[in-house]
C-alpha cells in the first residue's frame, strides 16, 4: 500500500513541476491549437516524468505509462484550451475555473488509473 501512495505522491509532485514550473508562455499559448509545438512539448514533459517515475518502480510498463500520460495530457489540455478560447472564457469567468478544475481532476484520475494498471500488471494487487 505504501508503494501506491509513494508513486501517486511522486506523480502529483511531477504534475506540479510540469504544469506550473516548467510550463512556459509559448506552451500555454499553443496548447489550444492541435499539433502545435507548445502543447506537444508540455505534454512530453508530463509523459517523460511519468516514464521516469514508473521506470523506477515498474520497469516493464514505464514506457507505455509515459506514452499514455503524454497522449491523455495532450488531449485534455487541448480540449480545455480550445473550449476556453472558442467560448471566450477568461479567468474572470466562472466557466474558465470549471474547465480548469475538470482538467486538473482528469489529470489526477489519469494517475490513479496508471498506478492501478501498473500494480495490476505487476501482480502486486494481492498486497494492496
Amino acid at each position: 500500500m505504501i508503494e501506491i501512495f509513494s508513486i501517486l505522491s511522486l506523480l502529483f509532485v511531477k504534475h506540479f513541476i510540469a504544469d506550473f514550473v516548467l510550463q512556459f508562455d509559448y506552451m500555454v499559448q499553443e496548447k489550444g491549437y492541435y499539433g502545435k509545438a507548445g502543447g506537444i512539448h508540455h505534454s512530453f514533459i508530463h509523459g517523460f516524468g511519468t516514464f521516469l517515475i514508473f521506470g523506477w518502480f515498474f520497469h516493464p510498463i514505464a514506457f507505455w505509462a509515459g506514452v499514455a500520460d503524454f497522449l491523455i495530457h495532450y488531449h485534455v489540455d487541448w480540449a480545455k484550451m480550445k473550449l476556453n478560447r472558442d467560448k471566450g472564457y477568461t479567468p474572470a469567468d466562472r466557466e474558465f475555473w470549471f474547465w480548469l478544475g475538470l482538467d486538473q481532476m482528469l489529470h489526477s484520475l489519469t494517475y490513479v488509473i496508471l498506478v492501478f494498471w501498473a500494480f495490476f500488471r505487476s501482480g502486486f494487487t494481492h498486497n494492496c
